[in-house]
């Protein structure tokens, strides 16, 4: 029943066709093969790889299947936390104390990481693993079922060792833990905000009464690395906004997902009236009430989704520089259906952003207008190449 349901939402809203592995027309050949898979299925754990392995077919990141109640084998998932640099998969951060950031990874239970991505990607079929290197831990969880697992690791003298990590409990809730947070980095000059994610209403809220403390700052920094999104921060967007600023072009295979989040839009169609389509009008300022310093927004891979949908009308207007990595080429809007109780979440992503000049924008991401690559050695020095770039502008655009 789940699987039909998916099948039909994908059918019917499915907006992002021109990335998928099969074409709507192969909709029906690949219902069988899974209707199939599924059928074969011999738990909850091995169905969740089923819909792993079919929404990898549509290689969207806001499509997937959401199984809170699935069990981890074990009871838990790897502390794997890395980031792919030059070729190279790199500790990015650690709790355990037995790596160190920035300690290169030759071997996982004895596989190298190209052969473990090889093989989750059979099910996976992920498009880009510098994007998607925030759910390896969770794929990588379930396709390695045993509880300890031996990680081979280049230090940075060049000398292996191997640790042994140990599955740990997931808390689901994390991503709300924090809250946004701000200090002077130049009193009364250059303020700095780190937004670490747009998934409650109280982070935006904390941003906004910061900006009021930070008002008449020359120049504020506002950090969105790792924030994965959660609710798009319209607010905050028009609060920092001193000119006018325009949202994504969008398509959508009803007009009704358009409407519903442009009610009072004109809503034209391609030429083959398969897709409705909203062209983004221009929104005015509020100069009276919005912050009139300059704005530097920090990015990188992991921002994504709503913290994308803040930080691209930014680029496109030129009113705030941007600095760092290139994001995470997402944004969701998906149609939403539960089952059992809430545990299971599935999500077919219904509208196709592009940039308002009508660039492609899904799994391209935003490229910052200054990049600021991630460094083995930075990770090493917990040096932040990134905010020391922005001071850096600051100081010689005397900002």
């Amino acid at each position: 029943m789940i699987l039909s349901e998916t099948i039909r939402m994908t059918e019917k809203a499915f907006a992002h066709w021109e990335s998928a592995n099969i074409t709507p027309d192969e909709l029906g050949e690949a219902a069988k093969e899974f209707f199939d898979k599924a059928a074969a299925a011999e738990n909850r754990a091995d169905f969740q790889k089923v819909m792993w392995a079919y929404f990898g077919q549509l290689r969207n990141a806001h499509s997937n299947y959401i199984d809170r109640a699935a069990p981890f084998p074990h009871g838990g998932a790897f502390p794997l936390s890395l980031l792919e640099s030059d070729g190279s998969w790199l500790v990015k951060e650690d709790d355990t104390g037995l790596t160190r950031p920035g300690d290169m990874v030759v071997s996982i239970a004895g596989k190298s990481m190209n052969e473990w991505l090889n093989e989750m990607n059979q099910w996976a079929r992920i498009a880009d693993w510098r994007m998607m290197a925030g759910r390896l831990s969770v794929y990588f969880s379930h396709y390695y079922m045993k509880e300890q697992a031996d990680i081979e690791l280049l230090n940075e003298q060049g000398n292996t060792r191997t640790v042994t990590l140990t599955r740990q409990p997931i808390d689901y809730n994390s991503h709300n833990n924090g809250d946004t947070s701000g200090k002077w980095l130049q009193q009364d000059k250059t303020a700095y905000i780190h937004i670490p994610s747009f998934n409650h209403s109280r982070f935006e809220e904390k941003a906004l009464e910061l900006i009021g403390e930070y008002q008449h700052a020359a120049s504020i920094i506002i950090d969105v690395r790792g924030n994965g999104g959660g609710s798009t921060p319209g607010r905050l967007t028009h609060r920092l906004m001193n000119r006018p600023y325009r949202w994504w072009k969008e398509m959508a295979r009803h007009p009704e997902f358009l409407y519903r989040r442009h009610p009072n839009a004109e809503i034209s169609y391609t030429t083959d009236y398969r897709f409705s389509v909203f062209d983004p009008d221009y929104t005015q300022a509020s100069v009276e009430t919005s912050y009139q310093g300059n704005v530097i927004i920090l990015v990188d891979r992991f921002t994504g989704s709503a913290a994308e949908d803040f930080t691209m009308p930014f680029i496109d207007n030129g009113r705030a520089i941007i600095i760092g990595e290139r994001t995470y080429g997402s944004t969701g809007q998906p149609l939403v259906q539960h089952f059992d109780d809430g545990n299971i979440v599935v999500l077919v992503g219904a509208i196709r952003s592009y940039f308002p000049n009508g660039d492609p924008f899904e799994n391209v991401g935003i490229v910052p207008d200054i990049e600021v690559p991630v460094r083995r050695e930075d990770l090493y020095q917990r040096r932040d190449r990134t905010l020391e770039k922005a001071l850096e502008v600051i100081k010689n655009a005397s900002l």
